[in-house]
């Protein structure tokens, strides 16, 4: 019985205390005791903070976990129709205490903390920084490399120094190729998530968003594939490569219209670009303006005049614009070893010529 009394006055001393100070100046208090490298001192005023405010941050993460699962109708008319407003103060003291048990050596209580704080308040740079340089010293490059990442992105400047010295942007590279060997197995799902990945290790890279728009074509996602690439266009403008790939993709979404603007933008760099006056004449034979189909695909003939497809693709265009030189397109296609214009040239009679 003595020792539980004993017990209860050391709780009414405690909460004496603390309310005697504000949550404030108690993790003022904390922060000193930190930068003077008391970290037991630090680690107690923390803790400390954390039990009082352990109710109404518990409120806090049900809210924004309730929210997160609200679709967009929902969410327009919830309490908080503006978004969730995130509240950094509950993240500090959970970033203080897990510094605190860094300086003591406990990384995997401290790596607890820092998460906490990140599911607090998923923009707290110093939190992704610290819990970055732990994943990387556990082994897990990848994931402390993302941390890194989005830590330098929000302005972080210790996290830029160690972004850089660990050679995060060459992680990139590992997924790329990661996921390029599941394309070629046709495990397009698992082909983005590496892409995914590689996009979070260094979004300034056109490469990766390329990689993953390219998958989206073949998922038939198209929105996703072009929005991919003009995410690429916005690190790299007025590249033929990019404006090229993406009117490939407004083609394949039956977009025409774009698809013209693009590889008219792409002619405009690039005037001897063959597969541009190809790729143009089927936006062209898209919006039936057949007359500008038959156009593109002569240039591509002055380009490759021993091309048989662009001869057996405008002798298509002249056929549907009820134009009868197709006949001579179709046999020159043929000589030139165009299998599907064979048939059509053995079929097809050359009208008489006009005297």
């Amino acid at each position: 019985m003595k020792s539980r009394s004993i017990l209860t006055v050391s709780f009414l001393a405690f909460g004496v205390y603390c309310y005697s100070q504000s949550l404030p100046v108690i993790i003022q208090n904390g922060n000193t005791k930190l930068a003077a490298g008391n970290n037991e001192a630090a680690e107690v005023d923390f803790a400390n903070v954390i039990r009082l405010n352990d109710a109404v941050t518990k409120t806090y993460l049900d809210k924004l976990k309730k929210y997160g699962t609200l679709n967009e109708y929902q969410k327009t008319v919830s309490d908080m129709p503006d978004g969730f407003v995130y509240n950094h103060d509950f993240a500090v003291p959970y970033y203080g205490h897990g510094m605190s048990l860094v300086g003591l050596g406990k990384q995997e209580d401290a790596l607890a903390d820092f998460e906490k704080a990140i599911s607090i308040d998923p923009k707290y740079a110093e939190a992704l920084c610290e819990r970055g340089i732990i994943l990387i010293s556990k082994g897990a490059k990848d994931k402390g490399c993302m941390d890194l990442r989005k830590a330098k992105a929000l302005k972080n400047e210790k996290a830029k120094g160690l972004y850089d010295s660990n050679a995060c942007s060459a992680m990139s590279t590992v997924f790329i190729t990661s996921g390029d060997n599941k394309m070629s197995s046709k495990d397009y799902a698992g082909a983005l998530l590496d892409y995914n990945s590689a996009i979070q290790l260094n979004s300034d890279s056109i490469q990766p968003y390329l990689k993953r728009a390219e998958c989206n074509i073949l998922l038939k996602k198209y929105d996703k594939a072009i929005a991919d690439y003009n995410k690429a266009f916005k690190i790299k403008a007025d590249t033929v490569q990019i404006i090229f790939l993406r009117g490939l993709a407004y083609n394949a979404a039956s977009n025409f219209k774009l698809a013209f603007d693009d590889f008219s933008a792409v002619i405009r760099l690039s005037p001897n670009y063959y597969e541009a006056y190809m790729q143009r004449a089927i936006a062209c034979e898209g919006m039936e303006n057949y007359r500008s189909a038959t156009y593109d695909y002569s240039e591509a003939i002055r380009i490759k005049p021993k091309d048989g497809q662009a001869y057996y693709k405008r002798g298509l265009a002249n056929q549907d614009a009820k134009d009868n030189s197709f006949c001579k397109d179709f046999k020159i296609a043929a000589s030139l070893g165009v299998e599907d214009a064979k048939t059509l040239a053995e079929n097809c009679s050359t009208p008489p010529q006009k005297k």
